[in-house]
C-alpha cells in the first residue's frame, strides 16, 4: 500500500480517533500520526516554545532520535497553515485572557489608562465597534451569474437581421424629415456660473442698512 506523506495524511486524519488511524495505517505510522497530532495540541498550549525544548520533549516523551524529533516538528510547522482557522482562534482566545487578566491588574491598581487600553484592544479584537449585521464573510458572498452580451434575445426581443445595414437604412430615410438629429447647433449651457461660483462670504451678509 502507497502511503501519504506525513502532511498530507495529518490534513486529512489529524483529528480522526485512535481506532480509525490504526485501522487505516500500518501501526508505526498510525502511531506517528498520534505522536504529531499530540505535539501539535502541545505545541498550541505552549506557543513561545523554542524547536529545541520541543525538540527535547519529542525525544523525552516518545524515545526517539533527534532526528526523528525534527522530521516531527517539521511537520508541525507545516500543518499551522493548514489548520489557520483553529490556530487563529485558539491565540484570539490567548489574547483574551491575557487582556482581561491585565485589566483586572490596572483595575486592582486603580490604573485607569491601562485598563482603557485593555478594554479598547479586547473590543477590536473581538470586533465589537463594527455591527454584526454588516459583517458579511468574503466566502458566503456569491458571484452573481451576470455576463454581458449583444443578444437581445435574452430580453425576449427579437432581433432584427442584419441590424447595421437597417440603421444605415433607417437613418438616411429619416434625414431628410429630421435633419436636427444629425446636426445639431452648438449653444451655451445655461449654468447661471455667476451664481454657482461665486465667492464665500463665510457666512457674512451684507448689511441691509
Amino acid at each position: 500500500m502507497s502511503l501519504p506523506s506525513p502532511v498530507e495524511a495529518c490534513r486529512v486524519d489529524l483529528f480522526a480517533s485512535e481506532s480509525e488511524l490504526r485501522d487505516k495505517y500500518p501501526t508505526a505510522f498510525a502511531e506517528r500520526l498520534i505522536r504529531l497530532r499530540e505535539m501539535y495540541n502541545y505545541w498550541l498550549a505552549n506557543p513561545s516554545i523554542k524547536d529545541r525544548d520541543l525538540r527535547d520533549t519529542i525525544v523525552s516523551r516518545y524515545r526517539v532520535s533527534q532526528s526523528a524529533a525534527y522530521a516531527d516538528i517539521s511537520v508541525i510547522h507545516q500543518l499551522v497553515p493548514l489548520i489557520s482557522a483553529k490556530s487563529k482562534t485558539f491565540h484570539r482566545e490567548r489574547a483574551n485572557e491575557m487582556l482581561i487578566e491585565t485589566y483586572a491588574m490596572a483595575k486592582a491598581r486603580k490604573d485607569t489608562k491601562t485598563m482603557e487600553r485593555a478594554a479598547s484592544s479586547y473590543a477590536k479584537l473581538n470586533g465589537l465597534p463594527a455591527e454584526d449585521e454588516n459583517t458579511i464573510s468574503y466566502d458566503d458572498i456569491v458571484t452573481q451569474p451576470f455576463c454581458p452580451t449583444l443578444d437581445v434575445r435574452v430580453l425576449g426581443i427579437k432581433p432584427i437581421p442584419d441590424i447595421y445595414n437597417y440603421i444605415n437604412k433607417l437613418s438616411k430615410e429619416l434625414l431628410p424629415d429630421c435633419p436636427d438629429i444629425t446636426d445639431v447647433e452648438w449653444e451655451d449651457a445655461d449654468l447661471m456660473e455667476a451664481q454657482l461660483f461665486a465667492p464665500l462670504d463665510n457666512g457674512q451678509k451684507d448689511d441691509p442698512s
